[in-house]
């Protein structure tokens, strides 16, 4: 990689994939040029990706026909491979905090599902938050969030929710049906909120 480019580091990174998204990623990989060969067991993806002098590997802990991308740290030698991912995080609500690196400063963007809740510049000695997103969760809210007991109990419910919700979704972009991709994202924004509140 050229040091004029971008350079894209990872950390933080929980995703979770279902079967069809796990499948755009790999045809995505493939489509921007990079080797993709993977191994499946009953409890791991392994995702190895090669180009002409360096490999990548993604692992994911497999639950029925979900897979997580979990990973403490990641450091990305191929652009491409660094774009896709991206994307991907997008795509599938993920979690990560995306360091983006350059000649003159460095990026810094905290992503929770999907979106960049926060960015900050480091140029030289100067740390500067550039973005930052409201959080439209109300006092009540959060007071109610914490007394509730079965919060361990309702978070797997909720994933489970928002990955059926995502589905729709995207199926309803696929057939281009305005009304229930308008239901679809209406549900995601409240679901998604009560996930935040859960979280805390």
């Amino acid at each position: 990689m050229k040091k004029t480019q971008n350079e894209l580091e990872y950390s933080n990174v929980i995703v979770w994939f279902d079967r069809i998204t796990l499948d755009e990623l790999m045809n995505a990989l493939v489509q921007s040029g990079l080797t993709v060969k993977w191994k499946e067991s009953l409890k791991q993806m392994r995702i190895d990706i090669s180009n002409d002098c360096c490999g990548h590997q993604l692992i994911m802990s497999k639950t029925g026909d979900k897979f997580k991308l979990e990973e403490c740290h990641y450091s990305v030698r191929d652009f491409r491979l660094a774009m896709v991912l991206y994307q991907f995080i997008e795509l599938a609500k993920g979690h990560a905090v995306v360091k983006i690196t350059n000649e003159e400063q460095i990026l810094v963007k905290n992503i929770r599902y999907g979106e960049a809740v926060r960015i900050t510049k480091i140029k030289g000695a100067e740390k500067k938050v550039i973005y930052e997103k409201a959080c439209n969760v109300t006092m009540d809210q959060v007071i109610a969030a914490m007394k509730r007991r079965d919060s361990e109990e309702r978070i797997p419910v909720l994933r489970l929710e928002l990955d059926y919700e995502l589905a729709t979704l995207h199926d309803a972009m696929k057939q281009k049906n305005k009304e229930q991709i308008k239901k679809s994202k209406a549900k995601l924004q409240i679901l998604r909120k009560e996930m935040l509140l859960l979280e805390v």
